[in-house]
Formats: structure tokens, sequence, C-alpha cells
């Protein structure tokens, strides 16, 4: 599945709490008042935004799955800036050590993009082959 703004890379709290460890979160849905899968739209749109500040194409990622980590802190850093993860720390502090860790595995996966005329990933140009020879290769007519 291609990577695309509006969708949600992570498709489930199931998944984050994989990726995370976090504990608890469907009970956050059960006032009502907060809808996780939504939250997770957004939480995805936000890595996607990075990725287009940093000149890339996020639906052309062959796999996008890699930021899967990224938007599930990314997905807490928002529940925590909110002051819903409780803890004995700060609202803030805790936003802030979930953002870090998003930006912690957003830069581990992301290209690494090299200056000049050379391709940025292996498939992105197909070396270009000459025959050195005045006469076609396998014999055919020049």
């Amino acid at each position: 599945m291609a990577f695309q703004r509006g969708h949600a890379l992570v498709p489930s709290v199931v998944r984050v709490v994989q990726l995370t460890g976090a504990q608890d979160l469907k009970n956050l849905e059960a006032t009502g008042e907060l809808n996780l899968t939504d939250l997770l739209v957004t939480a995805s749109d936000a890595i996607f935004d990075r990725l287009v500040a940093d000149g890339l194409t996020p639906g052309a990622l062959a796999n996008p799955e890699v930021y899967e980590r990224a938007v599930a802190f990314q997905f807490l850093g928002i529940l925590a800036a909110q002051g819903y993860l409780d803890g004995q720390e700060t609202a803030q502090s805790v936003a802030e050590r979930q953002f870090e860790l998003s930006d912690r595995y957003y830069e581990q996966v992301r290209p690494r993009v090299r200056g000049g005329d050379a391709p940025r990933t292996a498939t992105e140009a197909m070396p270009e082959v000459m025959n050195v020879t005045p006469t076609p290769l396998l014999g055919g007519r020049p």
C-alpha cells in the first residue's frame, strides 16, 4: 500500500502498542471524546509532511512501513501533549520525550539524499550499455 496523506500508516492502536509498548490506549476512547483512529491519521500526516519537507515523495516509497515506529511515537506525542497519557511527569515533558523518539526513528530510516547527479536510490537510474564495436552485437545488420 502506498503512503498517502489522509490515511493512517499504522493501521490500528493494537499495532501502536506492538511498536511502542504503550498500554491502556483503548481506555482513552471509552469516554467518547477521543477517536484514536482519527488521531492515527493525524500522526501519519505529520510524518508524511516531514517526508515532503525533506524533498521526498511519500507515495513513491517502496517500503513505507519502515516509518511505522516514527508514526506510532508521533501518535503518543500528540496524546501526551493533550494530557491524555498519565504519568508522574508533566504532560509537556512526556510529549517532548515521545516526539524525540519519533524524530529518532524517523532519522534512522529516512533515505539519505546525495548531492550532484548521482541517483538517490539503487532503482532510480539504470546503467547505460553501449556497443563498442561498429557492428551489432548479435550479428544483425548495421
